[in-house]
Parts: structure tokens; sequence; C-alpha cells
């Protein structure tokens, strides 16, 4: 697949036939873009046993996926006088002192999910507070080569925090490109002890950028988090000094709703946080410090207890205006001799205004689908596609990156062979599950001028842009394809703690 920007092309043709399906394989998935978890552990002095959980995420397509030829070795030797370790999960290794070595030719993740669970421990804690050590995993596969992670394990002092106000903000709202204000109610300290410092984590992305940023703040490319040293006393509650401002992207999709998840962790509760901050290659705010204030000793409530209060904040932000993407399919000409092959160049552009966010995302993958002309057949099919194996016409195409910008295009090379003269149709459509102001740019003739005689050889043309309907994949499991309304679906799982309503 190749991916460039181009001028808008212009209406050619529209897709014939509507009733003719046909299965065809499955398209071919991108390999997947691995991240190993493996979290630090805080507990608390002669509190319960508390559990790592170690895992591996396909966090690009989200799907699910199988590693082969692995070892996994778990040195926990360091946390001796912290905590007592113990393997949750023997099946496949073994255990030498506090060293855990597993061993196996493959790992699959269960059906429909795309994260796989590596060997799981536990640490008693045996030491007291301000006790720590540290824990290793190396993790050796075919398909992640070899990784190493670090995590603390830590005891610390029992507090409590909550946060202030309402699960969910409401009121915020603007258009594309405008700057919204981003109110917090604030955390309070339901806890009996002093809390000496507290963080505030939550996620960035090109969707919604931070307008103002603070030089106690650290701004990664999804992640961010602000520490505070202001000690909060037990009962009180604070607020942000003033509301955090955020910039809706100019080419986000509209109408449509956004939300920003805001937690409020102590230090300790959210080293995970700041380790993934920090592998992005953050940026320290430049705009001043963000400072908490303490609210009226009127408005604080009685102290409770610690168990089960919610500690996060909900921003929801409305996206007002008309403000979508237009797809338009990419069509192409080949010239050629009966008996050669010809290369043709189909694919999907972008003529904004919007972009399309999340194509990885089950409601919002961006493909080409359609049939190379009758009296043709395909020989060699572009990464990203799949044909039909009996009738080699068929064809589907994915976009297989996360974001499909406004003024972008795709397109994927076909090796087509001709097997008669004439002048030959086709055709490709440019899908989207997202609404587009008009289908009527959707769908693009593929035209093969094939002329008798000849053998071998090969010819090409230019690409006619043109233009595509609602239509996505199947990736793992086949897919359904309706010439003319081509449908299909995207299987896959991802969390996030941004997300478009």
């Amino acid at each position: 697949m190749s991916v460039r920007l181009r001028r808008p092309g212009v209406w050619l043709g529209a897709v014939a036939g509507m009733l003719a399906a046909i299965a065809v394989p499955a398209v071919a998935v991108a390999a997947p873009q691995l991240t190993v978890q493996f979290p630090n552990v805080t507990l608390l002095p002669g509190g319960a046993a508390e559990t790592q959980w170690n895992r591996v995420e396909n966090n690009d397509t989200g799907v699910e996926f199988t590693l082969h030829d692995v070892k996994i070795t778990i040195d926990a030797t360091k946390v001796a006088g912290v905590a007592t370790p113990k393997l949750l999960t023997p099946a496949g290794c073994t255990t030498a002192g506090a060293v855990y070595t597993c061993i196996h030719e493959t790992l699959p993740t269960p059906e429909d999910y795309s994260a796989l669970r590596l060997p799981q421990i536990s640490y008693t804690p045996v030491g007291a507070v301000g006790a720590e050590g540290t824990v290793t995993l190396t993790l050796t596969s075919r398909e992640t080569g070899t990784v190493n992670r670090t995590a603390t394990v830590a005891v610390a002092e029992a507090v409590a925090l909550a946060a202030e106000g309402e699960q969910y903000v409401r009121g915020a709202q603007g258009e594309p490109g405008d700057t919204v204000s981003l109110h917090l109610d604030g955390v309070r300290n339901i806890g009996e002890k002093a809390i000496t410092g507290v963080d505030l984590s939550f996620p960035t992305g090109p969707k919604l950028d931070m307008a103002k940023r603070y030089s106690n703040c650290e701004y990664g490319t999804t992640a961010a988090y602000c520490h505070f040293d202001t000690e909060l006393q037990p009962g009180t509650a604070y607020a942000l000094a003033e509301d955090m401002t955020a910039r809706l992207a100019a080419d986000l999709p509209a109408p449509g709703n956004l939300a920003r998840r805001f937690m409020w962790l102590t230090p300790a509760d959210n080293r995970d946080n700041v380790d993934r901050v920090r592998a992005e290659n953050p940026k320290r705010g430049t705009d001043g410090p963000l400072t908490l204030v303490a609210k009226p000793a009127a408005k604080s409530l009685p102290q409770t207890d610690t168990g089960g209060k919610r500690s996060w904040q909900d921003v929801l932000i409305a996206v007002r205006g008309q403000h979508k993407a237009q797809l338009a399919a990419i069509g192409a000409e080949a010239d050629g001799a009966v008996g050669s092959t010809v290369q043709v160049e189909v694919g999907i552009e972008n003529l904004g205004p919007a972009s399309v966010y999340d194509v990885d995302k089950i409601d919002e993958n961006v493909t080409a689908s359609g049939y190379m002309p009758e009296g043709t057949t395909i020989v060699e099919a572009a990464d990203g596609c799949r044909f039909d194996a009996k009738n080699k016409r068929y064809y589907i195409c994915a976009f297989t990156g996360d974001l499909f910008r406004a003024e972008a295009s795709a397109t994927w090379p076909f090796t087509v062979r001709i097997d008669r003269a004439g002048t030959l149709t086709g055709q490709v459509v440019a899908s989207t599950k997202k609404i587009e102001p008009t289908l009527e740019d959707d769908t693009a003739d593929i035209v093969i001028n094939a002329t008798a005689g000849g053998t071998g050889g090969t010819g090409g043309g230019g690409t006619l842009p043109i233009t595509g309907a609602p239509i996505g994949m199947v990736a793992g499991a086949g897919v359904l394809l309706l010439v003319g309304g081509a449908a299909a679906y995207l299987i896959g799982r991802r969390r996030r703690a941004d997300f478009t309503a």
C-alpha cells in the first residue's frame, strides 16, 4: 500500500450489479505491533498479596495473535526483604529460587482477544513502609525478539483519594479547531493521613491536544501527567487553580462527542503512567505551574472509609458543526495485448474536510474493494489485499493505518493477466462505515484496453481518480463481498482512555 496526498478526483462511473455475492479469503493483516505490559506493584505493610498482571497486547490491529518459540524469564530475586514472590501460573514453567522460567512452542491469545496473558506473580509484603525492590522480565519470541522490562515492587503507606463531583462532567463544546475548557471538580483526601503530593494522569492524542501546557506536567504522544507537591490534608478537598484547556483538531469529524478521563493517583500508584509517558519522549510544559487550591472547609465532607471510592472524572466534549470525511475511489486504466500482464493500481482518497480517525476500530475501517474486468485474471495482489481463489477477479484491500487524513490517499498495485480482447471494464468501491456527505464519488472504473495477439510483456497506465460506499473487512475469518455494495467487518479489540461516541 502506498499513501500520498492527492487532489480531489472526479466521478467516472457507477457500480453495476447488487446481488452477486462471493466469499473470499481473509484480508491480510499487518504484523501485530506488540506491547509488553509488566506493571509496578505497590503493597501495604502487613497487607494482602498483590498480583502483577503481566501481558502482551496487540495495540495496533487489535486482534488475536500467536507467539512462537517463546521463552519467558522473571527474576524476582531483588525483592527479597520487600515481598515474597509466588508464581501463579506454573504451566510450562520451572522455578529456581525466585527465578521463574517458562518455555512454550506457541502461545496464542484467546479467540477474539488482543491480549496474551503472561505468567502472573503475586507478592506478599514482608517489608516496612519505604521498602523497595525490582523484578525483571525477559521475553523472547519469534514475533517480539528479546524484550526486557523492569518493574518496582514497593511497600507504601495506606492513604485514600477520591475525585470530587460527578463522574461525568458535561458542558464543554466547540467546533473542530476550537479551544475548549475542561473543568475538573478536584480531588479529596478521604483518609486519615496527610498525602504528600498527588499526580493527575490523562490521555493525549491528535483529536484533542492540550492548549496550555504547564511546567509541572509532562506531555507524551498518547499520555500525560501533572505532579502537585501540595500536601493534601485529611478530609480536605482541593481544586485546580484554573481549568485546563484543549484544542479540538481542525480535521475532527463533526457532529460527535469526545471524552477524556482524568485520574488522581499517589506518585507511587502512578508509576506505570509515568513510565508510559516517559517512553514517549515527553515534553515538559513552559506555561508556568498548575497548582491546587484547598476548597473552603465548609465545603469539605466528613472523612469516610477508603474502600471503593472513585478517583477519576470523565470530561465530555460535544463537537458541533457539520464536518465529515468524503471518500473517493481511485480507478485505473491500462493497455495491453491478450496473454500479457499489466499493472493496475486502485485506491481510495479522502477529499476531506475531516479525517477518518481510529481506522482500525470495528466501525471505522476504510477499504477498497470490487472486481477486475471480465476477461482478466488477478495474478498478484499488493500487501493488504486478497482476491478470490476461485474467481480471480474479486478483491478487497484494507487501509492499515490508524488515521486516514483529509487530502491523503492510499493505493494498491495489482498484476493482472489479459485473457481476451476488447475494452474491458471493472470497478473499485471506496468504503468506510462513517457517514459521508454524499456517495456519488464512491465508485470508479477500472478500464483495460486489450488488443488481440501477442504474448508476454507488461503494460500499464495512469490512475483515474474517481470515487466508494460503506464497506469494511473481516480479518482472520473470511470476507463476504457484495459486488456493487461490498460489505465486511473488521474484528478486533482495543481499549482507550479517550474515545469518540
